[in-house]
C-alpha cells in the first residue's frame, strides 16, 4: 500500500514537473515572440501615468514608483479623490474592483478625459492632428529638455524628444493630448478626419505613381496624397478651398470660388475689418489666410496686408472675414535709403561689389548690361559705369535681391530690394536703396528689435519705424545724398540683421498704419528699456515740448512721474518708491557702476574735450566769479565730487556739477552726463547678476553717483528714455495687451491713421 502511494506521488511531482516545463517552454516562446511585452505594454505604466498627471495641476497629489510599475486601480482611486471628481464621471469601473489591479493604457485615458473634462481645463484637451511634418533636430531646450518640433494643421507644437512622435505619423491623422502649444502624449492614429480651412489649392501632379495635390496651408506650401476617384471631380486650378484629411490624404476639396466678393477693405484694426460701403465690420475668422495671387505670389496671415488695394476678393461667412485673394498691384510709396559702409563711419565706399540672386541689369545712360545671378560687377568712382551719372542695378524678378559683398553686417553680406543705385565723387561711391516703404520696414524692424519679441511688440515697433521713415520722407536731412535718411543709428538701423517672417508679419499686419496727433505725423521716438518713467522730449533734447511725448510713471495705469527731488529719485532707484512697473522684471530695469576714484578721474579726463569740442554750450567751466562759462579744458584735476543739480519730472539728469582739483565743471544734458562719466574700463552690473563691460556710455542718464568707497553709479534703464519702451512693449504684449494698446500707452492722445492717405494716394 505504501509502495502504491509513494508511486502515485512520484507520477503526480513528475506530471507537476512536466507542466512546469511546459510553462516554461511555453513562456519563453511567448518572451521570445513578444507576446508578454505587448501584454504589459497595453497597461499604464507609473512612470507614464505621473508624467501626464502633472499637467494636471492637481495639488498635494502623492506621485509614487517603482521600476517598471503599473498605474493601478488603487492609484486611479486615489487620484480621483484628491482631484475631487466621483466615479460616477468617469467611463471606467474602478468601484467593485481589487486596488492591485493594473489599468491599461486606454482605460487611463478614459479617466484622464474624464478629469480634463470636470477640472475644466482649457488648457489641456484631446485632439486630431494631421501631422505636416516632425523636425528631430534639437529645436529647443528648457531646464535641460530638449523637444521637436511638430508641424501640424493647428499650428507648430512642442514635443519632449524622449517621448517624441515616430516619422511614420508624418502626412497621418493622429490622436494628441495637448497642453498649451505642447504635445504630451500621443494615442495613435485616428479614424477622424480633420479640415484645413481657407487653403489655396494651386493644382493637381504625380510623384513617384501618385497624385499629389500642391496647396497652400498657413502660408507654407504643402503636398497631400489624393485618390485618382477625387481627382476627377477636380475642376481648374488655383482657387480658395477647404480641404478635408483623413489617413489615406485628401478625402475632400470644398471649392470656394463661387462664393467670393469684391470690395474694398478701409481699415483694419484688432481683428476688426472696415469695408467700404458695408455698415456692419468684419471680425477675423481665427483660420484667416491672404493670398497675394498676382505677380510673385505670396501667402500670409496678416489682415494688415489688405490696405492699400483698390479691390480684393473676400470670402465670408457668418460676419466673418475668412479668407481674402490680392488679385492687383499694392500701392506704397517709395523711400530711398542711404548704405553706410561696414563701420558706419562714412557714406563714401572706396569699392562697391554687387551681385544677386537672380539675373539683374546694370543701367547707366542708354546702356542696358545683362547679367545672370552669382555675377560680380566691382565699382569705383573710376569705372565707366560711373562717368556720365548713375548706374542702378535691378533684379529681373520680382523677389530678387540684390548683394552688396563689399560691406557686411550683423548677417553677413547684406541683400537689398528694389533697387540699387549707385553715384561717383570725388570721395568714392554713394550707394542709395529705394524701395517702397512697407518692404524698407521688412530691414528695419528685425534691425530695431528682437524677433523673438512677441507679435503685437513687434506690430507696434512697425508703426513707430513707419512714422519715422515718413517724417524723413518730408524732411530734407539726406537732400545732399539724394535719400531720405541712411541705414544707421543717425536714422533708424535698416538691414544690419536679414528679415524674418515675423517681422514681414509686422509690418504687413499693420500696412501704412501711423500714429498722428492733432492730424500731423508725431516723432515716435523709441528706446530699450526704462527705469519705470518716461522723459519728455524738450529734457533730453531741448526744444519745443511734444504733447505726445510726456513724463510718465510707467504702470499699467500711466500715472504722472514727479522726481525732481533727488532723495525721492534715490528712493525711487532703491525700490523703495512705487510699484507695480511694467518692466521692473527686465534686466536693465535697474544697474550699478562702480568706479575707483582714480577710474573715474581717468575717465572723465580721457572724455572731457572731446565732449567739450562736440556741444561747447553744454559742458562749462567755473570762472573766477563763480560763474560758468564756455572753456576748453581737458582735465579737472582729480575728482573731488559729483553732484546732481537738476533732474527733469522724471528723474533724468538735466544738469550735475563735477567739482576736481583743478577745474568745476557743469554738465549739461542726458548724453552728456552718460558719456562723462565713461564706464569702459569697468564693469556695468545689471539687476539679474549679468555683466557688461567695454562701454562708452552708461546705459542712462536715470542715476544717482553714491562715492563712499570711491563711487558707485546708482542707476535705471537703458536709452534716452522719449517715447516706447522696446522692452516695455514686449512686456505689455505678454500681459495680453495690443500694439494699438501700446502705443496709446506711450504716446499721449495720438490717433492711428493710414499713411498713403495722409500722403495723397
Amino acid at each position: 500500500m505504501k509502495k502504491a502511494n509513494r508511486t502515485k506521488k512520484r507520477t503526480g511531482l513528475w506530471i507537476f514537473v512536466s507542466i512546469l516545463v511546459i510553462i516554461g517552454i511555453v513562456g519563453g516562446v511567448l518572451i521570445k515572440l513578444g507576446f508578454y511585452q505587448k501584454t504589459m505594454d497595453q497597461f499604464m505604466s507609473n512612470r507614464e501615468a505621473n508624467r501626464l498627471i502633472s499637467y494636471l495641476g492637481i495639488n498635494d497629489y502623492e506621485y509614487t514608483d517603482r521600476l517598471g510599475s503599473r498605474f493601478t486601480v488603487a492609484q486611479a482611486k486615489k487620484l480621483l479623490k484628491q482631484a475631487e471628481v466621483s466615479y460616477d464621471k468617469v467611463d471606467v469601473s474602478l468601484e467593485h474592483r481589487p486596488g492591485f489591479l493594473p489599468l491599461t493604457a486606454k482605460q487611463f485615458e478614459k479617466i484622464y478625459d474624464a478629469l480634463i473634462e470636470q477640472l475644466q481645463l482649457d488648457r489641456l484637451m484631446s485632439e486630431n492632428l494631421y501631422i505636416y511634418d516632425i523636425d528631430n533636430a534639437v529645436n529647443k531646450v528648457i531646464d535641460g529638455v530638449a523637444y521637436e518640433v511638430v508641424s501640424t494643421n493647428n499650428g507648430d507644437y512642442y514635443m519632449e524628444k524622449d517621448y517624441g512622435l515616430d516619422n511614420d505619423y508624418v502626412k497621418k491623422v493622429v490622436r494628441v493630448y495637448v497642453s498649451n502649444n505642447e504635445i504630451i502624449l500621443c494615442q495613435g492614429e485616428s479614424d477622424d478626419t480633420v479640415t484645413i480651412k481657407n487653403a489655396y489649392f494651386s493644382k493637381v501632379t504625380e510623384e513617384d505613381g501618385k497624385n499629389v495635390i500642391l496647396a497652400y496651408v498657413n502660408s507654407a506650401a504643402r503636398k497631400f496624397d489624393v485618390d485618382k476617384a477625387l481627382v476627377k471631380t477636380i475642376s481648374g486650378e488655383n482657387f480658395l478651398c477647404d480641404l478635408t484629411l483623413s489617413n489615406k490624404g485628401v478625402e475632400a476639396v470644398t471649392d470656394h470660388t463661387g462664393e467670393l466678393v469684391e470690395a474694398k477693405v478701409t481699415a483694419c484694426a484688432d481683428g476688426v475689418i472696415t469695408v467700404e460701403g458695408r455698415e456692419d465690420p468684419l471680425y477675423l475668422s481665427e483660420t484667416f489666410n491672404v493670398y497675394k495671387v498676382n505677380g510673385t505670389f505670396k501667402a500670409t496671415q496678416s489682415a494688415g496686408t489688405l490696405i492699400g488695394y483698390d479691390k480684393i476678393s473676400m470670402y465670408v461667412k457668418d460676419n466673418m472675414l475668412e479668407a481674402a485673394l490680392i488679385t492687383e498691384d499694392i500701392y506704397a510709396k517709395d523711400i530711398r535709403v542711404l548704405i553706410s559702409n561696414t563701420e558706419y563711419t562714412d557714406y563714401y565706399h572706396r569699392e562697391v561689389i554687387v551681385t544677386s540672386d537672380t539675373d539683374f541689369t546694370i543701367t547707366y545712360g542708354d546702356q542696358v548690361e545683362e547679367h545672370v545671378a552669382g555675377d560680380k560687377v566691382s565699382f569705383r568712382n573710376g569705372s565707366d559705369q560711373l562717368k556720365n551719372g548713375n548706374a542702378k542695378i535691378v533684379s529681373k524678378e520680382e523677389d530678387g535681391k540684390i548683394t552688396l559683398t563689399s560691406i557686411k553686417r550683423q548677417s553677413g553680406n547684406p541683400a537689398y530690394r528694389g533697387t540699387i543705385e549707385l553715384t561717383r565723387d570725388d570721395k568714392g561711391v554713394l550707394v542709395v536703396n529705394e524701395l517702397p516703404v512697407e518692404e524698407y520696414l521688412y530691414g528695419v524692424v528685425p534691425s530695431e528689435m528682437p524677433v523673438s519679441y512677441e507679435k503685437e511688440a513687434l506690430k507696434a515697433q512697425a508703426i513707430c519705424a513707419r512714422a519715422y521713415a515718413y517724417r524723413q520722407m518730408e524732411s530734407d536731412t539726406y537732400a545732399q545724398y539724394g535719400a531720405h535718411l541712411d541705414d544707421s543709428i543717425a536714422s533708424q538701423v535698416y538691414n544690419n540683421v536679414e528679415e524674418d517672417e515675423r517681422a514681414i508679419f509686422a509690418v504687413d499686419d499693420t500696412y501704412g498704419v501711423v500714429p498722428c496727433y492733432d492730424g500731423q505725423v508725431i516723432e515716435a521716438f523709441f528706446f530699450s528699456t526704462s527705469c519705470g518713467t518716461t522723459s519728455n522730449n524738450s529734457v533730453v533734447w531741448g526744444g519745443n515740448q511734444e504733447p505726445y511725448l510726456l513724463d510718465t510713471m510707467e504702470t499699467e495705469l500711466n500715472d504722472m512721474a514727479n522726481l525732481e527731488n533727488e532723495d525721492s529719485f534715490r528712493k525711487f532707484i532703491d525700490g523703495e518708491l512705487g510699484t507695480g512697473f511694467i518692466e521692473q522684471e527686465e534686466p536693465f530695469f535697474r544697474w550699478s557702476v562702480g568706479f575707483t576714484k582714480e577710474k573715474l578721474t581717468k575717465a572723465i579726463n580721457s572724455h572731457l574735450l572731446e565732449r567739450i569740442k562736440a556741444m561747447p554750450e553744454n559742458i562749462l567751466a567755473m570762472n573766477a566769479n563763480g560763474k560758468y562759462e564756455q572753456k576748453s579744458i581737458n582735465t579737472i584735476g582729480d575728482l573731488v565730487s559729483i553732484e546732481v543739480t537738476k533732474r527733469g519730472p522724471s528723474g533724468i539728469i538735466e544738469e550735475m556739477v563735477i567739482t576736481g582739483t583743478a577745474e568745476t565743471i557743469l554738465v549739461k544734458g542726458q548724453s552728456n552726463a552718460r558719456a562723462i562719466l565713461c564706464p569702459e574700463n569697468v564693469t556695468i552690473r545689471k539687476q539679474d547678476g549679468s555683466t557688461v563691460n567695454g562701454w562708452t556710455t552708461l546705459p542712462s542718464a536715470y542715476f544717482y553717483v553714491e562715492d563712499t568707497n570711491g563711487f558707485t553709479i546708482h542707476g535705471g534703464g537703458f536709452g534716452h528714455g522719449v517715447g516706447m519702451s522696446q522692452n516695455g512693449a514686449n512686456d505689455m504684449a505678454i500681459l495680453g495687451y495690443t500694439a494699438s494698446d501700446i502705443i496709446l500707452h506711450y504716446y499721449t492722445a495720438v490717433e492711428l491713421k493710414d499713411m498713403y492717405e495722409l500722403m495723397g494716394k
